[in-house]
């Protein structure tokens, strides 16, 4: 496994992945200390920090890198579900639950966007409640709000002197 780090207004953010594709995203703090037995490789991880860039900077709407998720067939169905949701929009459990022919499961959906390893990418934060109000984000409903205002075109969320 690899990894990399870039800092943005969300916070730090790690990507880690292999050659099957992007297996987890996690926005931690600048103190986080990855997993001994992965390797740190800016060079592999080039492609996946360079979209992740554009998408914070507002220039991409689609990832394209490979996923490679870990879970539960249930939890991947839901993923995928949720990775279907189109850019600047978003739904509710329910239309997730009705999109996946299981209208009594939206707790459950709760459940696995709650754990879902790909934040951002497969993109949890489109999906609210019933009444349409931000909950649910294992990030915190502020980084939601965050990204749902990029999404619309409100802000840029990683900051101009970055390098590519």
């Amino acid at each position: 496994m690899y990894y990399d780090c870039i800092e943005t207004e969300l916070g730090n953010i790690m990507l880690l992945a292999d050659h099957q594709g992007l297996r987890q995203l996690s926005i931690t703090s600048p103190s986080y200390s990855p997993n001994e037995i992965w390797q740190h490789n800016p060079e592999f991880m080039a492609p996946f920090i360079k979209q992740l860039k554009e998408y914070l900077t507002g220039s991409r709407k689609k990832f394209t890198f490979p996923l490679a998720p870990q879970g539960t067939i249930f939890q991947q169905q839901i993923w995928h579900a949720i990775a279907d949701v189109p850019y600047g929009e978003t739904v509710t459990y329910e239309q997730i639950a009705a999109n996946i022919g299981n209208t009594k499961a939206t707790q459950a959906i709760g459940m696995a966007k709650n754990v879902n390893p790909i934040p951002i990418v497969i993109p949890c934060h489109r999906v609210l409640n019933s009444n349409n109000s931000l909950c649910g984000y294992r990030y915190g409903e502020d980084i939601v709000a965050l990204l749902l205002a990029l999404e619309s075109g409100d802000t840029i969320l990683l900051e101009a002197h970055q390098n590519d």
